[in-house]
């Protein structure tokens, strides 16, 4: 069970009082519990552990399906979980300093989709729009194309919105693509930059992403590379430790071949961020949601100039894809 820090963008589900053995069943998501006063547990699906929940001013994370069972009486307010990555406080600051940087990388996994007119691409973990601006310029030249862009943090959405619209429009949505329902077959293309080293169970994930696409549709990610020195650089800095990474590249792709994706090839993509001095490396390195969380050294100063590595995958559902159960 993970504590949420300075996360924004919870919405009020529920709240009640329960007396001592009642239980509320929390559905498939991610959610966070505020138990005012009292005492629970909670116990996640068919797990025979039980963990507790005590009154405080913390905020719980849960991944249902689940079971919150009320030890005393207890006053609790569920909220739908807002940015758990901690992007959301550093929205603005994140756009200022990382959307051109990233946009490159959007780009090149651009260059390799296969774009036609009337095609409905979907680009999660969307963040400030960076994917989705390339796959606007990749096809001004189509017709219409309907983009959406779909994010939890609700502040990177509105930075999102704020970025100039292509010649072909985009939509920006707020919601938990882990959580969200999708429509059964109906996508063309989905895109993920920067997100699914960070996705907590991935296989749930990926499995929703191959039912949404037609037959025959794309998959197209970006993940950081094993052997990244920005993020090592990035680990270093960090004041607590523990990686914010949830996997590297290699689990990444044995997470889409097991989902049933057939990579068609890959890139590495590599730029260099250079900065004039130290303390405008630590400044960016604190935009970066995650890591910015667990608080910065101040005993050891970044380089100003760095080079960054990533993964490009481009990988397909088959045209005659057999139906999963």
């Amino acid at each position: 069970m993970n504590i949420l820090g300075d996360n924004v963008g919870h919405r009020i589900i529920d709240a009640g009082c329960k007396s001592p053995g009642d239980c509320v069943d929390i559905s498939a998501g991610r959610y966070a519990i505020w138990l005012v006063d009292g005492q629970a547990t909670w116990q996640k699906g068919n797990s025979r552990k039980v963990e507790p929940i005590n009154a405080s001013d913390t905020l719980y994370e849960l991944t249902g399906p689940g079971t919150l069972q009320f030890l005393e009486q207890s006053h609790y307010v569920r909220l739908e979980a807002g940015d758990a990555l901690g992007f959301g406080p550093r929205a603005s600051l994140y756009h200022m300093l990382m959307e051109t940087r990233n946009r490159g990388i959007g780009e090149a996994l651009a260059a390799g989709l296969s774009l036609h007119a009337r095609q409905i691409w979907v680009d999660i973990g969307t963040g400030t729009g960076a994917m989705v601006q390339a796959i606007q310029e990749r096809g001004a030249e189509l017709g219409p194309l309907w983009i959406f862009g779909v994010d939890q943090a609700m502040n990177m959405i509105d930075e999102a919105w704020l970025s100039p619209q292509g010649r072909i429009p985009a939509w920006f949505v707020v919601r938990d693509v882990s959580a969200m329902p999708w429509p059964n077959g109906m996508v063309d293309g989905i895109t993920a930059l920067l997100l699914l080293h960070l996705v907590e169970d991935i296989d749930a994930l990926l499995a929703r992403l191959y039912g949404a696409l037609k037959p025959g549709g794309t998959f197209a990610y970006a993940v950081s590379s094993d052997q990244n020195p920005f993020v090592r650089m990035v680990m270093r800095q960090l004041a607590r430790p523990g990686d914010f990474f949830k996997r590297g590249q290699r689990q990444v792709r044995e997470s889409v071949l097991r989902a049933g994706f057939d990579v068609l090839r890959s890139d590495v993509y590599q730029d260099e961020i250079v900065l004039a001095n130290p303390e405008a490396m630590r400044n960016l390195i604190g935009s970066i949601g995650a890591a910015a969380s667990r608080g910065l050294r101040n005993d050891i100063a970044p380089p100003p100039t760095i080079v960054r590595e990533f993964d490009l995958v481009w990988a397909q559902k088959p045209a005659a894809a057999p139906r999963r159960g």
